[in-house]
């Protein structure tokens, strides 16, 4: 009698080969939906993702918004430039665009009052968004909401 070892290896690699032929007629998995307009660094921060609504809901001057235009511009160049740099790794790029995202929120904030910064800030905790340095509370609660403004 042959040896069943002899047998069985054989009939294995077929079984193992068939597997990978019928696997190739296959509809190859569905790709993922593709990320939304505007890009992840658009979609925080002191409403970037709208400057129309930014200078409507905070009464920014021409002045203020052709200043805060002018910073979301340069952001997204050096942004664009980050993301391209091939000497840095993963990490590096996050590193960079987090502290060039907070850069630029400070720049804004220097151009608003401190009514427009208040109201700001007060929005960005309506639509859930967190500053630069801000993340869940230590004990899992919620902030107390910000005291109201004196009139």
């Amino acid at each position: 009698m042959k040896n069943p070892i002899k047998t069985l290896l054989p009939l294995a690699g077929l079984l193992l080969l068939g597997t990978v032929f019928l696997r190739a007629d296959e509809p190859a998995a569905t790709p993922p939906p593709p990320p939304p307009p505007g890009g992840h660094h658009e979609r925080h921060g002191e409403m970037k993702g709208d400057p129309a609504k930014m200078a409507k809901e905070l009464n920014l001057t021409a002045d203020q918004q052709t200043q805060i235009e002018a910073i979301h511009k340069q952001n997204r160049e050096s942004l664009k430039a980050i993301r391209n740099d091939s000497t840095l790794t993963d990490d590096q790029k996050k590193d960079k665009a987090r502290e060039l995202r907070k850069t630029g929120m400070d720049q804004e904030r220097a151009i608003l009052t401190p009514e427009q910064q208040a109201k700001a800030k007060t929005l960005q905790g309506k639509h859930g968004h967190h500053g630069p340095d801000d993340g869940p509370p230590p004990d899992g609660k919620a902030p107390p909401p910000p005291p109201a403004p004196a009139t």
